[in-house]
């Protein structure tokens, strides 16, 4: 993201209501303390900067282009979310959902899901995490996948030593299946791997 984002921020488009269940394009999940909804431009680089901290990057790996800088990072999670255009599209395979606390209205993270692998991924912002949110966040991310998408079989991958992922899969009933013993991020660390599968056996897609 480029350095002078933040200050190059206009409003880009009318602020629209988030529906109260899916429709036109646009999905939209309750889980306790978070709303998921499909996100807009904006809401993407929120997630981004939600994600970008050394913390979270520890796990992701992000390449250094796709890494919010710091600078920018605590405004971009200041601004309230939903506003601009919504991305009722995919980004190729990937369909993306913005977490958001519905107390303040501000991006508390974010769920992306691929198509094609079934593989899905969660993340909270610094602030979000530690309150027990990541539970609700993975069983949003499998509803989201078999319920809206209709995929019957999704699998998550994280460290071993990351407990706080590890908890959080295992409270959502992900099951620990085999899989590689490490994995590539796409920073070029080569990780140890954990992996975590959730099926659904009818699965179905929503009204977006």
């Amino acid at each position: 993201m480029a350095s002078g984002l933040v200050q190059r921020w206009l409003r880009t488009g009318r602020e629209e209501e988030t529906p109260a269940q899916c429709r036109r394009g646009r999905h939209v999940l309750q889980t306790p303390g978070l709303r998921l909804q499909t996100p807009t431009l904006w809401d993407r680089r929120m997630m981004q900067a939600g994600a970008s901290d050394p913390q979270a990057q520890r796990w992701l790996g992000w390449p250094e282009q796709d890494v919010t800088p710091e600078r920018d990072r605590e405004h971009l999670l200041a601004l309230p979310a939903g506003r601009g255009r919504v991305l009722s599209g995919t980004g190729g395979s990937l369909w993306w959902l913005a977490a958001v606390d519905p107390a303040d209205n501000r991006v508390a993270g974010l769920i992306v899901v691929d198509w094609d692998t079934g593989e899905i991924g969660c993340s909270l912002a610094p602030r979000f995490r530690g309150r027990g949110l990541g539970t609700g966040l993975f069983a949003s991310a499998a509803e989201f996948a078999h319920c809206h998408l209709g995929i019957p079989s999704i699998t998550a991958g994280t460290e071993p030593g990351n407990a706080a992922c590890v908890g959080a899969l295992a409270s959502a009933g992900f099951i620990r299946v085999a899989g590689p013993d490490t994995h590539y991020l796409p920073d070029g660390r080569v990780v140890p791997a954990r992996w975590f599968r959730h099926e659904s056996a009818e699965p179905t897609t929503c009204g977006a």
